[in-house]
């Protein structure tokens, strides 16, 4: 009987050790914004509507909604695509692909990753590979399409870069048409500082 005891013991204090390491990664891993991060992605929503009202960016979307996504590539495909694969690096040097470089480059402190998507929900250009390739069953992929602005509630580790993030998108128009979405992912401890 103290033998059982003890291993019901030690159990609970297995149990209670990794809720308590559980928790501290998951607080570590995704937060709350406070309103003094939320007035800085403000500022960044409105610089990414300036970002996708660039006449050479409305372009290349434009391009790559003609094109459509690439016949038989989907999410499973993608994701065992290397990052210096052919398809994601004609993504990131494709012209879309320089400016959103450009972009990030000039601001590198806050930004870690941008991404452009077509109509269709395929990404084609982007600064770094992207977890996925389709993301037409995203939320901030069909709200932005919709025509409104989305960002993430908290924030969360980006699934591709690891850095801590708030993601917001906004739409890409031409004149009063959606036709794509420009992601940005806004670095968290930037945004805290």
């Amino acid at each position: 009987m103290f033998g059982v005891s003890m291993k019901l013991n030690s159990a609970k204090t297995l149990l209670a050790i990794g809720t308590a390491t559980l928790f501290c990664f998951g607080t570590a891993w995704a937060g709350a914004i406070t309103p003094e991060m939320q007035q800085k992605i403000d500022a960044y929503k409105a610089k990414a509507a300036t970002m996708a009202a660039d006449p050479a960016l409305i372009q290349a979307v434009k391009e790559a909604n003609t094109k459509g996504p690439i016949a038989g590539l989907d999410n499973a495909k993608w994701e065992k695509l290397a990052d210096n694969s052919p398809e994601a690096s004609e993504m990131v040097n494709n012209a879309a692909g320089k400016l959103l470089t450009k972009w990030m480059n000039e601001d590198a402190k806050s930004l870690n990753k941008l991404v452009l998507t077509g109509k269709q929900g395929n990404r084609f250009a982007f600064t770094s590979k992207p977890a996925t390739y389709m993301s037409k069953d995203k939320a901030h992929f069909s709200e932005s399409f919709a025509g409104k602005n989305w960002q993430m509630k908290e924030t969360q580790p980006d699934p591709s870069t690891k850095i801590e993030t708030v993601q917001i998108t906004v739409p890409v128009k031409d004149g009063s048409n959606t036709i794509g979405v420009l992601l940005l992912s806004l670095t968290a401890d930037n945004l805290r500082n």
